[in-house]
């Protein structure tokens, strides 16, 4: 007995220090390392007579969504840490400081499997084991979330954040070579996909429209109430609007015929009013140093009072780093910035135009940073409206590129852009327009550094007055 006794002591000692599984490279094995892979989703739908087509193309926590309708595509692109939205020239912008990004960088790791690679640790994720096909994940500047693992397909299942909130689903598990992939995705940017396929090549951020940069000297303003300045596309001289509440890029309908450009797809555009149009592509367009070999114009109707032949919205201001000083009426365009600065005002953009938030009065109001507007402050009425309600002092007419509405101004005191104090600001409250909009005034106090890309504003010092004799831009209307 004893003997026996003694024997056994050493065979359960020899048990016991054998290494147990690891359970994150079992699961790893299970779903086939699709991390590592470049995998395209598709999904096709159609309404009223127009087919859409939904892609989304994933490489560990990179993520690229594009929606097209008849060659008109918009989307989104995630790099793993930070987010961007893009339009019909591709042009991606910074979607700006969402609250829920930390659980987007979470979620983009446990979608994709990344987060059972030992790279995900390496760089600063944590795994941690919770329960059973549980595991509490944090990516790198995340926010902690619980994915449930599938027992019978070791596939993810649900994603809940740290309160138990459901934030995605997934099922319908299929495989691309040996990697798992759920066609059925519900969840943020997610939707359910027809099909998957492997791409070769890797992941990468939507190119835009390619710009390259001559001699770095500026261009000088018109004498507009908005910033207008000579271009040319496809060889003519013009005159460009450039237009930071304008997405996507346009061309009169005038000059498109000029150069003998139909209009095709479709597009939604929304002023004072909404109509349909279709787009042209052409180039090059040389905007100062600035130069596109090609870029998409939506066709639009020329306007009353404003004459322009080309609008460089913010798509394509988003490939440009603009400086525009009204004291020396002049533009200065050049590459982008890598970083923000740090007294800059962050931009955001949502929708594809850039948003800054302004204090009126002591309440935050999130307004459209629009160059095409020449107040320096205009409220739409429901924000007017809910008050304080400070009595007109006088009223107009606003005329834009989506049509004409009712207009009149009030004075609005304590307006602040971050740090920069405005003190008592004329305002345009506009009974048709959607949103507050933050306009050109802005630059009669000082120079404005926009940089789409880096996301951001400044107000800088401006240049002493030019002699009258200073270039203007050409006086050739579209109308």
């Amino acid at each position: 007995m004893r003997f026996a006794l003694l024997l056994a002591i050493p065979a359960a000692l020899a048990l016991g220090g054998a290494a147990a599984p690891d359970p994150l490279a079992a699961l790893a094995a299970a779903v086939g390392d699709p991390a590592a892979l470049h995998l395209r989703a598709q999904a096709t739908s159609t309404a009223d007579g127009q087919q859409t087509v939904t892609t989304l193309d994933l490489q560990g926590s990179q993520r690229l969504l594009r929606t097209c309708v008849a060659d008109v595509c918009a989307g989104t692109w995630f790099d793993g840490h930070r987010g961007w939205t893009f339009g019909l020239n591709e042009v991606p912008l910074p979607a700006g400081d969402d609250p829920a990004l930390p659980a987007l960088r979470s979620l983009a790791a446990i979608a994709s499997y990344a987060f059972v690679e030992p790279a995900f640790q390496a760089a600063g994720g944590v795994v941690e084991a919770v329960a059973p096909n549980r595991w509490r994940v944090r990516a790198p500047d995340g926010a902690p979330l619980v994915a449930t693992i599938d027992p019978r397909t070791l596939a993810v299942e649900t994603v809940v954040d740290a309160g138990g909130t459901p934030i995605a689903q997934y099922g319908r598990i299929v495989r691309v070579g040996d990697a798992a992939f759920a066609l059925q995705r519900a969840g943020p940017e997610e939707r359910t996909f027809e099909r998957v396929d492997l791409v070769a090549g890797p992941l990468g951020a939507p190119d835009g429209a390619p710009v390259t940069f001559g001699d770095p000297a500026p261009l000088a303003l018109a004498d507009d109430p908005v910033p207008i300045v000579p271009c040319r596309l496809g060889g003519r001289l013009v005159r460009c609007l450039l237009d930071t509440g304008t997405t996507p890029s346009a061309i009169t309908l005038a000059f498109s015929e000029e150069l003998g450009l139909e209009p095709h797809g479709e597009l939604d555009i929304a002023g004072f009013h909404r109509f349909a149009t279709g787009f042209v592509q052409a180039g090059p367009l040389a905007l100062g140093p600035a130069r596109f070999a090609q870029a998409r114009f939506a066709v639009i109707p020329a306007t009353r009072e404003l004459h322009f032949d080309v609008i460089v919205g913010a798509d394509l201001l988003g490939a440009l780093q603009l400086t525009l000083d009204r004291a020396a009426a002049t533009v200065t365009l050049g590459p982008t910035a890598p970083n923000r600065p740090a007294d800059a005002i962050p931009l955001a953009f949502p929708q594809g135009v850039p948003l800054v938030d302004v204090t009126v009065a002591g309440v935050g109001v999130r307004a459209l940073l629009d160059s095409g507007d020449a107040a320096t402050l205009s409220l739409d009425y429901e924000t007017y409206r809910r008050g304080p309600h400070w009595p007109p002092v006088a009223r107009g007419e606003a005329i834009g590129v989506a049509g004409e509405g009712g207009v009149f101004d009030v004075d609005v005191p304590d307006v602040r852009i971050g740090t920069l104090d405005l003190g008592t600001v004329r305002t345009a409250v506009r009974w048709t327009q959607a949103v507050s909009h933050l306009g050109l005034g802005l630059a009669h106090r000082c120079a404005l550094e926009l940089d789409e890309a880096a996301g951001y504003l400044r107000c800088l010092p401006k240049r002493a007055e030019l002699s009258p004799g200073r270039l203007r831009g050409p006086r050739r209307s579209a109308a």
